[in-house]
């Protein structure tokens, strides 16, 4: 109660810093798959609005995890019906290299094995060039974003992927705004040098309150005026500036008074290693404890026997309903890795909502690279609150009883 007082106390403070500047926008966007409910008429669909940004740019960098035309790349296959919603986007890149803008795209090394075609052919365009990253904290470039000119970036769980944009549920924002492009930018350049084998000094920031830290004024389609900032991980690699994340989701969870809505690919206490990693479980449970109705939609890729366990105890404490979501096999047959819910986001008490790339265990916040977009006040959580009832609510969702027995569906 005291610490969300403090932060939306000091919302007004932030923005009145800036009263004579105009705020940026923020705009959520989705992508669903084909042949289901899931489509939130009032959002726009990310590749239209990823083919419109990336048409209309000047300078273009992208990073991601892994980047795939249909039949790009292992696994890359589905139904002739199925359309690849990634080539217009593309296309779309081409022609801004053709028009002279730069163009960079970094992929993790590790999955650019299995996917090299998209980061050859971009690295082969006029003016444009290629690296993959092989991360040095053990884990992956799990990120996926983009930034266009020098004002607007990209944050969102799809990656550069046919399925992402047809045939799974996701969730990403489009921000325009310098200063907060500008610290997105910070992270990129650093990576981006740090791919091309040159040093880089990695900050080591110390944990931060959300009420100690700059934030921007963005506004929404609906017309609220909120405060955002951009955190990332790993903890150990981040340029100076950017905050770790995984402080802040903590203590936005134990800010909770009413409401926590949790929406995730995957959940994890305990690791392959068994490393405990219990911070933002032991957040979900004492907000549960202090009487907020906690919420975790999770879908079916999450039961497996290393997380089963947690999430079934989970479900066991009053006030927490965990829902595993199962996205139907397309009418025309099979598509390997897709149909499945994918979005990661966080919201509290709907006036505050985090979206971003990491899925909630240890690997994400301390070993790969990780990125996500924090916004406060009225208003914030509006958007990620309607698609998260979308699922809770729709024809996918099942309750997971503390007793249930739960086994993972074909992915390949």
């Amino acid at each position: 109660m005291r610490i969300l007082t403090v932060v939306l106390l000091a919302l007004p403070l932030a923005t009145a810093a800036l009263a004579d500047e105009a705020p940026g926008t923020v705009v959520f966007a989705e992508s669903w798959p084909e042949h289901t409910v899931l489509d939130l008429p009032d959002l726009p669909d990310a590749p239209d609005v990823w083919r419109e940004t990336l048409g209309a740019a000047h300078r273009i960098d992208l990073a991601g995890f892994y980047f795939s035309r249909k039949g790009d790349g292992k696994d890359a296959y589905g139904p002739d019906s199925a359309p690849d919603l990634l080539a217009p986007v593309l296309d779309a890149v081409a022609a801004a290299a053709g028009r002279g803008a730069p163009v960079r795209c970094l992929a993790d090394a590790k999955f650019a094995q299995n996917y090299p075609d998209v980061p050859a052919w971009l690295g082969a365009l006029p003016g444009a060039a290629t690296r993959t990253w092989q991360v040095p904290w053990g884990g992956v470039l799990h990120a996926k974003y983009f930034l266009a000119d020098d004002d607007k970036f990209w944050i969102g769980s799809q990656n550069f992927d046919w399925r992402a944009l047809g045939q799974i549920h996701e969730l990403g924002v489009l921000v325009r705004d310098p200063v907060l492009a500008g610290h997105v930018q910070g992270i990129f350049d650093a990576d981006w040098t740090a791919a091309g084998g040159e040093a880089v000094t990695w900050s080591d920031p110390a944990p931060a309150r959300l009420a100690d830290l700059p934030t921007r004024p963005l506004r929404t389609p609906d017309g609220a005026e909120v405060a955002a900032l951009v955190a990332a991980s790993p903890q150990l690699g981040l340029p100076d500036g950017v905050p770790w994340d995984l402080p802040l989701l903590v203590e936005m969870i134990d800010a909770a008074r009413d409401s926590v809505h949790v929406q995730l690919l995957s959940y994890g206490v305990s690791d392959r290693e068994k490393r405990l990693f219990d911070d933002l479980d032991r957040a979900l449970r004492r907000a549960a404890v202090r009487g907020a109705t906690v919420r975790i939609i999770l879908s079916n890729w999450a039961e497996t026997k290393y997380a089963l366990p947690w999430i079934r105890s989970l479900a066991a404490i009053d006030g927490i309903e965990v829902r595993f979501t199962s996205i139907p096999e397309h009418p025309d047959g099979f598509i390997p890795f897709a149909r499945v819910e994918h979005a990661k986001y966080l919201t509290v008490d709907g006036n505050a909502c985090w979206v971003g790339t990491s899925n909630w265990s240890r690997d994400y916040f301390f070993e790969s690279r990780n990125l996500g977009l924090i916004l406060l006040g009225e208003g914030a959580a509006a958007a990620c609150d309607r698609f998260f009832n979308l699922s809770w609510q729709g024809p996918y969702a099942e309750t997971v009883s503390p007793c249930g027995e739960y086994k993972a569906p074909r992915r390949s």
